[in-house]
């Protein structure tokens, strides 16, 4: 017979084998490829054509809890369903990815992080084939870190099956880098997570063919098919996985599980001690059996303090898995998770598996059946329905995540929101506040905003949400869920809603149901989506996927006016300020408080509404921009709501309502998340003091959209001269004070940037500012040019300053140009570096240019904390400000103005302040920041011993500034309130002379230099107020100075000062 029928018969022959096997998910043998097998792809086609491989995997592991070492055996059977012949075939080593000189690393340290590796991943050890066979005969092979290839002896046509044999080993480890395969100790226990720890066969489908992503730490994607997986282990651990436990009354045996049920340990002290149920013996081993079918991936967690919870609904199980220690406040995690398998099976598609793990596992990662999560209730709930979502999006639809991660994390972004709001109610379930103050202003938050819109609106309304249609890998730097990746997940989860809102409810949730029953089992991308969408509603959608997909384009309509035409008869203007499309609902609102609901489609379509239907709005990016219509209105309107649902997704809600969308309420300085909906408007009392103006009673004000459009910051005070001090000319102060400030976006210009005015009259001051600042699209970078103006109104100056002269009735008008380079890394820390040039401007009285340069850094090194400032002013002029000039040991008068308690006399203690022959008791951050030389004139004296010039301020110097905070060193029982201790040294130079190439080493003062060691404290965390400016409190004691006063004597003696803020 010739070869070509042989062959053929075998596969005939397969194939009837395959098609009498009686489908059985639950227990071998392997019934994935049955006929009768409702979820094989072969037996529901999403379309005519379509193909996908089939994977048999056959794993026997012994995980060694001494080495943390994996040693394995694997069987893959693989199955060539394409039209294509392959010569070759790749598999996954993800675990690769974390080590030196990896893909990951590299890009690690182009993101300035510096990985530590553990001791497995310095060498190199993450999955390592020892051996590996292909129809039994050795085959050649390339590693490229987490892709394995395989060149095939013979090729593998179409319709034909091999079988690939492996040994393998794959290494635990707990290095810097985040990693989902992971094992720790809890309370002297080890736990493993393990994950992609087997060499797993990449995707060939009908788009890539071969998908060879090199992981980089995100996504993932698999072929569906059976997995039996034995996994061997001591005899105490507890471990759960993938699949159905097919010797269950082996491993896991009644009295056992009796023992373990999470109801035993419900009033345990959280973080306890966990119980002894089995104890450990090493040699005793036991081993595991799980049998899975239709799934692309298998995964298990083991640990000996595990407690086993349990909640059915209808023929499923959830599982909740805990560690003993957690458990009283797990003890609804099973319930919860079954009532998740509740809403999305019967909203989305019925749940195709038999359980779901839920699992206590410091983690929030989804396996086919099983998720890892951490936390406690209630905030493990949305974590807890994300996870369990992706059984629906990732485990049941198996999509290409790592080319398009929308279709996974977007979609199971809005489940969570979906089930949250099902299962309990519309606001988040969190904590009950402790603090009655807290407690009082307490503001609850609705889930919808939570997991969607309140990310989504946030960079929505700054036109920075990115195109969806990105590889997973490529979001600007690329790293964790930074450079826009996050929007896979809130932007996709309102591009569902906004669809659910096009659609209407009722179709919407058939045709998502249908998307589920068509995809099942199967990997569809992005185009599969909407297409499924598009041919069962039979609605041209491919405007609405194109622009939330394909573009950053964004939503933005306004009510912009109403006018009266007729009796009863009203036109309303409407503008699309924005590209983006979209059907419109609104409600009017009569006098009489009747609402009277209205309908504009932007295409032909009209989805089933309630609402009375207007003509078409057919308009995108500059066509037709502007819309009206009249309705008749008995009563007359009172408001125009659009989007009364709150699904539309616009990106700049306050203009939605004709009476504009705001929102007053007591600035109350508990922190809330901005609101979306509306523009917030805040005040309260204000209430200060300062001894020359005396009380000043008062009123704030500030708002904002979203911390962005239309910022203001306003006060106004009457200076009542109540329990003002005595001064001459005591009637004279200023009879009141304000300040304002407003900032706005430039958006419409350029991204990132705004401009700012800013006016007061303050404590005998009038400050005027405009300032232009752009940042870079990171905004790691920033330029800011400022026009500044100050101006002493008051002839009683020195009523006001706590030292020093600032001339009364002269202009210190200046520009200021600013250049500053921000950065953060795991080698180099975090801080800044800047360039500021200060020129003398138009009107100005003053004649001087200050150029300085500025580094800080901070950087934690175990548990120490360093920080560090370079600081350097050249200064130039004839005629200086002085009080713009800068100070040897702090802040010059300038900006000590920006500071309530250092402004003007009152708050601190005269006999603190001052320059003299010694250092006095109160410094203020700034300058050159020699502490220890605080109020001392500090007299230079030239080469012959002649008084040269007081060096306590001057106009060009440098400095360099050091601490160290060892606050880490003390355990937090003894340092209960928070106090921050550090040693410190500062060290600089000074001058007040003009400088020049000859002589600018020689005019500089000699280096003055302190140490010592202070301590500082932020008060404001002592209250309950949550968003007031920190107020930081600091005692230093400058032990050591270089050039002590004459009155010291000493170098080293018992020196004392404190300030009213960090010093850098």
């Amino acid at each position: 017979m010739p070869a070509k029928n042989i062959i053929l018969l075998l596969c005939i022959i397969s194939i009837n084998l395959s098609a009498q096997i009686k489908y059985d998910p639950l227990y071998p043998p392997n019934s994935y490829r049955s006929s009768e097998n409702p979820n094989y792809w072969k037996n529901k086609l999403p379309y005519p054509g379509y193909w996908q491989q089939d994977v048999y995997y056959e794993i026997d592991a012994e995980i060694n809890e001494e080495t943390d070492i994996i040693s394995a055996s694997q069987k893959l059977k693989y199955w060539n369903n394409s039209p294509d012949t392959l010569y070759e075939v790749y598999f996954h080593l993800y675990q690769n990815a974390f080590q030196p000189g990896s893909y990951y690393d590299e890009l690690q340290k182009q993101n300035h992080k510096n990985p530590i590796y553990g001791k497995y991943e310095k060498q190199g050890l993450g999955t390592k084939i020892e051996s590996i066979k292909v129809n039994n005969k050795d085959v050649i092979t390339d590693l490229d870190n987490t892709i394995f290839k395989i060149h095939l002896n013979s090729p593998l046509f179409p319709g034909d099956s091999t079988l690939f044999e492996l040994d393998f080993k794959t290494y635990f480890d707990q290095g810097s880098v985040r990693r989902r395969m992971k094992s720790y100790e809890s309370w002297g226990y080890k736990h493993y997570n393990g994950v992609h720890w087997y060499p797993r066969i990449c995707v060939y489908d009908s788009k890539f063919g071969w998908t060879k992503d090199q992981h980089l730490g995100r996504e993932f994607y698999g072929n569906f098919g059976t997995f039996d997986v034995k996994l061997t282990f001591a005899s105490n651990f507890i471990v759960e996985a993938t699949g159905n436990l097919v010797n269950r009354g082996e491993v896991l045996p009644d009295e056992l599980r009796e023992k373990l049920d999470l109801k035993n340990f419900a009033n345990k002290k959280w973080n306890s001690e966990p119980s002894v149920i089995i104890p450990y013996n090493k040699n005793n081993r036991k081993t595991w059996y799980f049998h899975a079918e239709n799934v692309h991936d298998f995964a298990f967690t083991a640990d000996p303090t595990y407690r086993i919870g349990e909640a059915r609904w209808k023929d499923k199980v959830c599982y909740s898995l805990v560690q003993e220690p957690h458990a009283s406040r797990w003890l609804n995690a099973a319930d919860f998770g079954a009532e998740c398998l509740k809403v999305f099976s019967e909203d989305f598609g019925e749940y195709v598996y038999h359980k779901v793990i839920v699992a206590d596992a410091q983690d929030g990662m989804e396996y086919p059946m099983i998720t890892l999560d951490r936390g406690s209730d209630p905030g493990y709930r949305d974590l807890l329905a994300h996870e369990i979502g992706h059984m629906w999006f990732f485990g049941q639809i198996g999509n290409n995540e790592t080319y398009r991660a929308l279709l996974d994390e977007g979609f199971t972004q809005f489940l969570t929101a979906w089930a949250l709001i099902k299962i309990d109610g519309e606001f988040m379930i969190e904590n009950k506040k402790t603090n009655w103050y807290k407690s009082k202003f307490y503001k609850p938050f609705k889930a919808i905003d939570s997991e969607i819109y309140y990310s989504y609106i946030k960079d929505a309304t700054k036109q920075k949400d990115p195109v969806l249609a990105t590889h997973s890998d490529q979001f600007d730097d690329a790293h964790g869920h930074g450079g826009g990746y996050r929007h896979v997940y809130y932007k996709t989860a309102a591009m569902l809603y906004n669809l659910q809102y096009v659609l209407g409810d009722e179709l919407f949730l058939k045709s998502m149901k249908h998307y589920f029953n068509t995809w099942k089992m199967a990997h569809p991308y992005d185009d599969d989506f909407r297409n499924v969408i598009i041919n069962y509603t039979k609605v041209d959608l491919n405007w609405f996927f194109d622009q939330w997909l394909e573009t950053d384009k964004r939503l933005d309509y306004s009510i912009n006016k109403v006018n009266k035409i007729g009796n009863d008869e009203y036109e309303l203007h409407f503008e699309r300020k924005k590209r983006m499309q979209s059907p419109i609902d609104f409600t009017v609102i009569a006098k009489d408080q009747k609402k009277y609901k209205f309908h504009i489609p932007n295409q032909w379509f009209v989805k089933e509404t309630d609402a009375k239907v207007l003509e078409k709005w057919h308009g995108w990016d500059l066509v037709h921009p502007t819309y009206k219509t009249v309705v008749n209105i008995p009563n007359g309107i009172e408001d125009v709501i659009i989007d009364p649902s709150e699904r539309l997704g616009d990106c700049y809600m306050p203009d939605n309502s004709l009476k504009r969308n705001i929102n007053y309420e007591l600035d109350h300085k508990i922190w809330q998340y901005p609101d979306w909906r509306n523009y917030e408007i805040k005040y309260r009392p204000d209430i200060w003091w300062n001894s020359y103006d005396g009380i000043k009673y008062g009123v704030h004000a500030n708002g904002s959209y979203m911390k962005h459009h239309h910022i203001f910051d306003l006060n106004f005070w009457i200076n009542s001269a109540m329990m003002q001090e005595s001064f001459d000319q005591r009637e004279e102060h200023d009879k009141f004070s304000f300040r304002a400030y407003y900032k706005h976006n430039l958006d419409l210009l350029t991204k990132n940037s705004s401009f700012s005015i800013y006016s007061s009259m303050l404590d005998g001051l009038v400050t005027n500012e405009i300032n232009l600042l752009n940042k870079s699209r990171n905004e790691k970078f920033q330029v800011n040019i400022k026009l500044k103006s100050l101006y002493r109104n008051n002839p009683n100056v020195s009523n006001y300053l706590i030292h020093g002269d600032w001339a009364y009735g002269l202009f210190n008008n200046r520009i200021d140009i600013n250049f500053t380079k921000f950065y953060s890394g795991d080698h180099s820390g975090n801080g800044l570096l800047s360039v500021e040039l200060m020129n003398s401007g138009f009107l100005s009285d003053y004649d001087y240019t200050k150029l300085i340069f500025t580094a800080t850094n901070n950087r934690k090194l175990n548990k120490l904390v360093f920080r560090s400032r370079a600081f350097f002013q050249f200064g130039n002029g004839s005629n200086w400000a002085p009080e713009s000039k800068l100070y040897l040991s702090g802040s010059n008068l300038e900006n000590m103005m920006n500071n309530k308690f250092t402004r003007s006399k009152g708050f601190i203690n005269s006999e603190y302040l001052g320059y003299g022959e010694s250092i006095n008791h109160f410094h203020h951050s700034g300058g050159l920041n020699l502490r220890g030389y605080s109020g001392y004139l500090a007299p230079e004296y030239d080469d012959n011993g002649n008084f040269d010039f007081f060096g306590y301020k001057g106009t060009s110097g440098g400095s360099i500034n050091l601490e160290v905070d060892f606050t880490n060193l003390i355990p937090r029982s003894i340092n209960t309130i928070g106090i921050k201790p550090y040693i410190f040294a500062d060290a600089g130079i000074i001058t007040n002379k003009e400088l020049s190439r000859e002589n600018f080493i020689d005019k500089f003062s000699e280096i003055r230099a302190d140490a010592g060691i202070g301590f500082f404290i932020n008060v404001s965390q002592l209250t309950p107020l949550e968003t007031v400016n920190p107020l930081t409190v600091r005692l230093d004691f400058p032990l050591f100075l270089n050039r002590p006063p004459a009155n010291d004597k000493d170098y080293f003696m018992f020196r004392w000062l404190f300030g009213i803020s960090k010093l850098f």
